[in-house]
């Protein structure tokens, strides 16, 4: 398994109808090679985010794992649970992942994609909650 090595940021947005979750690439170039890598599978996410008190750590793997091949997983700590709280306010119906890139020479903070990824669910969840071992707990540490 390889998680994306590119910068990664994680943008959320939606309307009434749906909630996406958008990891933000450091370029265009880096988002469509993102996305490739997805697209060819097409494969459904499971989202996690793990919560501690001052942070959260957001990750999205594959539903179904493949050891004969190269899984991807998108993974990102970051150091405010601002952002996870205003995705929790309007989080509704149905989730999904899209692809996206920061370009500093507009003034939108980012562009998408127009290609979804789905999410089949979408978990909170405590450090403690996360057993010793599984497959969140080894994304985390890297051992995969």
């Amino acid at each position: 398994m390889v998680r994306f090595s590119e910068f990664l940021g994680i943008g959320y947005f939606g309307d009434e109808r749906q909630s996406v979750i958008a990891p933000i690439f450091d370029s265009r170039h880096n988002a469509e090679k993102g996305w490739s890598r997805v697209a060819d599978s097409r494969p459904a996410f499971h989202a996690v985010f793990v919560q501690h008190e001052q942070k959260y750590e957001f990750i999205a793997y594959p539903l179904e794992m493949d050891e004969g091949r190269i899984n991807y997983v998108l993974y990102r700590s970051f150091s405010s649970l601002g952002s996870l709280r205003r995705f929790k306010e309007t989080l509704g119906g149905r989730t999904f992942i899209k692809f996206g890139w920061h370009d500093l020479t507009k003034p939108e903070k980012f562009d998408v994609m127009p290609a979804y990824a789905t999410v089949d669910g979408v978990e909170f969840v405590a450090p403690n909650d996360i057993k010793p071992g599984s497959l969140v707990d080894r994304i985390r540490k890297n051992e995969l």
